[in-house]
């Protein structure tokens, strides 16, 4: 007689625990973010974001060496090449480095997405955010996230600096 065996109990998806994060509306709708670190000398930004389901930010292109490690849910990233928008899709736990000239909108799939990025630059320029028409918005400094994480998260700031 032959025994069937039961499928193995599903495993849960990783979520991040974000109930005392501190989230600040970041540039588009359903995107938030919080400053970890900066460091003006090393010309480094340390940040979490976090989209709500579906949510995108704007096309940007990065100028520094950008490092991603996806917390919670699935990062989207639509990679503009030409005339076309690739998407890759990142699971909780993908870990990427790279990022200098990548042109792309990012955001989340059907459930929240929550980030960490390290964003690393040789100037003070971090990245560029675009039109629609892919032209220039504004450009994105070192010196923003000091002063927003100053602003914004003083006890942090005060802690760290």
């Amino acid at each position: 007689m032959s025994q069937a065996k039961s499928a193995a109990p599903s495993k849960p998806a990783y979520m991040y625990d974000t109930s005392n994060v501190d989230w600040r509306v970041f540039i588009t709708v359903g995107t938030y973010y919080k400053v970890l670190n900066v460091d003006l000398d090393a010309g480094q930004a340390d940040m979490i974001v976090k989209f709500d389901p579906n949510a995108q930010c704007m096309y940007h292109r990065h100028t520094a060496t950008v490092t991603t490690l996806v917390l919670e849910g699935e990062h989207h990233v639509y990679d503009v090449q030409g005339d076309e928008r690739v998407l890759k899709i990142k699971p909780a736990g993908s870990y990427s480095v790279g990022g200098e000239g990548e042109l792309h909108i990012e955001g989340a799939g059907d459930e929240t997405l929550i980030l960490f990025f390290s964003m690393r630059t040789k100037g003070d320029v971090i990245y560029e955010l675009l039109n629609d028409d892919l032209t220039l918005a504004k450009s994105i400094t070192v010196a923003e996230f000091y002063r927003d994480w100053k602003e914004h998260w003083p006890a942090d700031f005060e802690k760290k600096a």
